[in-house]
């Protein structure tokens, strides 16, 4: 995963250079629109073969196949037919050409939901990671050329289709997770019910991640939503790789424990004591770096997106602990309380960035993403984790070592920054301080792994004890 997001970064700072902020914005109504579409394509089936047991996963595989291959290739047709009307109910007609082309990702995606459930459960992240990167080898090749030419958004679409066409041929070929279409209607109705939830939290997750993209848009144009894009993209570098690969094995792993009935609440916290204090610091070091970070990267053009950083870096880190708590709960069966959970929050979300975008900015976007997710949804999540035993006292005690630390190393990374003339400098010399606060606490556990790995090297170096003639050793 760290392969495959530096490549995507190296690409996004390559496009940026190429491509104008109102491409950018042109691309990113597109985007919500493909992004909050291919996510229910599969109706949330593929889930379930992953928290099921093994003896039942080629019972329900086949109808798994049905259900996205029918509802991926009609979603995908209806959003090609309408692309007209939903480009400029989203105040950009523009956009209409790039949503046209990204519904051919839906038929491909949809292909891949049953492959990719079966590796996530067998955890062949190899296999996966093949196929990611020859994603990201075919999209980068076919955005840089195009992008060259000219066509820029929609050198950004089609760049989309031919990786996922990589990623879908690459899965398709491997033998696991290979089933024909079929149909059993008990194992439909399960399957359903099981999904439902799933595709309703799934959107609404998708509208809390994109109702930023639709405000800025609609209130403060093209140009801003391409720097508040930028931002946002920059938030979320710790969640694409951190997160994505929490994600890859959280649910098969609570799943796994579940089934071996091991205490549940207890191995959530040791999760969340984990990724609290790897992830959160890195995410509050990108908001101390936000303006010379930007700047160094990107270049002066972009440097106004910082003024988002510094709250979606707060939004990142949130939405990696809330990804990790919903997994938890989907393991459990709770998927209603995941669909349950995301109300509040874009009602919340939605209400807070009407009021802020207009006076404030992208600014105050950014902001008002931080506040929505501190004093709405964690107390939200709080009270749906308790109902499965974890209590809130355990939880917050969990946090807070890794959040202290976060904030003394975005703290410091910010300082360091600051008193640095060059922008480069600054932002290389800030994250080297901002990492090396945040590793203090690893400390003893770096020097108890080195103890370790000294003493087992000192046993295989050491000169074996001379065997008595006509002795045998004991294997």
């Amino acid at each position: 995963m760290i392969v495959s997001r530096a490549g995507n970064f190296a690409l996004g700072v390559a496009i940026a250079r190429i491509v104008a902020p109102k491409e950018f914005g042109v691309f990113a109504i597109a985007l919500v629109v493909h992004t909050v579409v291919v996510n229910i394509s599969d109706f949330g089936v593929s889930a379930a073969l992953i928290r099921d047991d093994a003896e039942r996963v080629p019972s329900g595989a086949p109808t798994v196949v049905t259900i996205s291959l029918v509802a991926s290739v009609a979603l995908g047709g209806l959003v090609a037919l309408l692309s007209g009307t939903l480009a400029r109910s989203l105040s950009s007609p523009a956009a209409a050409t790039p949503i046209a082309i990204m519904a051919l990702n839906l038929p491909l995606a949809g292909l891949t939901a049953v492959p990719s459930a079966i590796l996530r459960r067998e955890f062949r992240m190899d296999r996966i990671f093949v196929a990611d990167f020859a994603n990201l080898a075919v999209s980068s090749v076919v955005v840089i050329v195009l992008a060259l030419h000219g066509l820029g958004a929609l050198a950004l679409a089609w760049s989309w289709v031919a990786g996922q066409l990589a990623t879908t041929l690459i899965l398709l070929a491997y033998r696991p997770g290979r089933f024909w279409p079929g149909w059993k209607r008990a194992e439909a109705r399960r399957l359903l019910d099981f999904g439902l939830p799933i595709v309703g939290s799934n959107l609404l997750a998708l509208l809390v991640l994109n109702v930023d993209y639709i405000v800025v848009g609609h209130v403060l144009g093209a140009r801003a939503l391409g720097l508040y894009m930028l931002a946002f993209n920059i938030s979320g570098w710790a969640s694409n790789v951190f997160g994505t690969v929490i994600r890859s094995v959280s649910l098969p792993a609570f799943s796994r424990l579940r089934l071996e009935g091991a205490d549940m609440p207890e191995q959530f916290l040791k999760a969340l004591r984990l990724v609290t204090g790897v992830t959160v610091p890195v995410c509050l070091i990108i908001g101390g770096l936000a303006r010379p970070a930007v700047e160094a990267i990107y270049g002066a053009k972009w440097q106004p997106a910082a003024s988002a950083l510094v709250g979606l870096s707060v939004l990142g880190a949130g939405r990696i602990l809330i990804e990790l708590a919903g997994d938890y709960l989907v393991a459990l069966g709770r998927t209603r309380s995941v669909l349950i959970a995301l109300i509040p929050w874009l009602a919340a979300l939605a209400a807070t960035l009407i009021l802020v975008a207009r006076p404030y900015g992208i600014a105050g976007v950014g902001a008002g993403q931080a506040v929505v997710v501190l004093l709405i949804v964690a107390p939200v999540y709080a009270v749906l984790l308790r109902g499965t035993g974890v209590r809130v006292w355990a939880t917050l005690r969990a946090l807070a070592p890794g959040v202290a630390w976060a904030l003394a190393a975005a703290v410091t990374a910010h300082f360091v920054a600051s008193a640095v003339g060059s922008a480069f400098a600054g932002a290389l010399l800030g994250s080297i301080a901002g990492v090396l606060v945040a590793a203090i606490p690893f400390g003893p556990f770096l020097l108890r792994k080195r103890g370790a790995l000294l003493v087992r090297l000192s046993r295989k170096t050491a000169p074996s004890s001379p065997q008595p003639a006509g002795s045998v050793a004991r294997s």
